[in-house]
């Protein structure tokens, strides 16, 4: 009974052997049966081509400074418009000048009170030497005018700089922009009590022009950058010639354009970046920091290569290939190196010729080794590309 059902399942599956050999068969000679499609192919158009880079990252101003007194004493007034551009220089706030200027006029006086000392015991010291000569004083006497006058003299200088202080401290009362820039809130009221270099500040003034674009290379573009510039970071990136163009999070290009000034002159190791920076001109003061921005670094020189759209491509267990028609209608897939992505075309390194014909549409209706009937066409590539900001 045993062997009864096992002589039914083998004869099934002997049957279900058949059926399908026959429709693979069926589906094959159908394949062969089918007419050539209609396809559409253009040949590559070549191209002048600057690579780039695109990093994230943020506008931050420098520098940027706290304003504080160098003097004690009480908030007189303030002369500026909040959140305004101020130009270094101009008067921001004044502290109450009188203590200052008492102190001023008490060291003039005591330095017209030293200057007549020192008229009067140079007068007495003319007198001594005039009399010992003649003998008639004695050279104790002479030794105590010396001593008084030299005192005297001693004490001019200390007298002239208290002086210079009190000045100092009279200057210090007004109080100006160290650097033009957007100037704060004002942090203090006037008629309070102003702390000399207190910990909290007056008011901060942050520089407007230029405005400095922080960013981080990974190490893979770092590398390929600084090959690309031929070391010319090396020298911290002040090379004129290393361009950037800054784009803000509402554009769609990139409408700033700047100069990369630095590169940290170390790996972070914990997170496999450089930091870098570029520096921007901002005369109307339009870009402020902490704004969010996308930044393009062109690397090597321009090439040329041949360019194909995008939707050309597609992935295979070979890599990346194009369909080429050939003159005798058959189409055949071409793995190809591929470029950058400017829009919606696509730059092909390697494996293309000028005047291959590539498949740009219909893509399904072509069978690898297959015939097809070519339409062609005529790529419109513009003759300047940007790169995809994506």
């Amino acid at each position: 009974m045993f062997m009864s059902r096992l002589r039914r399942k083998l004869s099934r599956l002997a049957a279900g052997v058949l059926v399908l050999t026959a429709v693979e068969g069926a589906a094959s000679a159908f394949a062969q049966q089918m007419p050539a499609m209609p396809v559409t192919v253009a040949n590559p158009v070549k191209r002048k081509i600057t690579e780039a880079l695109e990093f994230t990252g943020r506008f931050q101003a420098w520098p940027q400074v706290n304003i504080t007194s160098r003097v004690t004493g009480y908030l007189d007034k303030s002369s500026f418009v909040e959140g305004s551009l101020v130009k270094e220089g101009d008067v921001l706030f004044a502290i109450d000048p009188r203590p200052f200027q008492a102190a001023v006029d008490q060291a003039a006086a005591q330095v017209k009170i030293t200057q007549t000392r020192i008229d009067l015991t140079k007068a007495n010291l003319a007198r001594a030497e005039a009399l010992k000569k003649s003998g008639n004083v004695t050279d104790a006497t002479y030794q105590a005018n010396l001593q008084a006058y030299q005192e005297a003299a001693a004490s001019i200088d200390s007298a002239n700089a208290a002086l210079a202080t009190a000045k100092l401290d009279l200057n210090y009362a007004t109080i100006a922009a160290p650097i033009s820039g957007r100037i704060t809130r004002q942090l203090v009221s006037r008629g309070n009590l102003v702390v000399a270099n207190s910990a909290s500040p007056l008011a901060s003034i942050v520089a407007v022009d230029p405005i400095f674009f922080y960013f981080d290379l990974d190490e893979a573009s770092y590398l390929a950058y600084q090959r690309a510039s031929k070391g010319k970071l090396d020298s911290g990136g002040k090379d004129p010639t290393l361009k950037v163009e800054i784009g803000l999070s509402d554009e769609k290009g990139f409408s700033h354009k700047g100069t990369l000034d630095y590169i940290a002159p170390q790996v972070d190791a914990q997170t496999g970046t450089v930091t870098a920076r570029a520096k921007v001109d901002n005369p109307d003061g339009f870009l402020t920091s902490g704004l969010f921005g996308r930044i393009r670094i062109t690397i090597g020189e321009p090439y040329e290569a041949l360019v194909v759209p995008d939707v050309a491509v597609s992935q295979s267990a070979q890599g990346r290939t194009v369909i080429v028609v050939g003159a005798d209608k058959i189409a055949n897939p071409r793995v190809v190196e591929l470029g950058p992505k400017f829009g919606s075309f696509r730059v092909i390194k390697s494996g293309l010729k000028p005047e291959d014909q590539v498949l740009i549409n219909g893509q399904m209706r072509a069978r690898p080794g297959g015939e097809v009937v070519p339409q062609p066409t005529k790529l419109d590539v513009p003759e300047t590309l940007v790169p995809d900001p994506n």
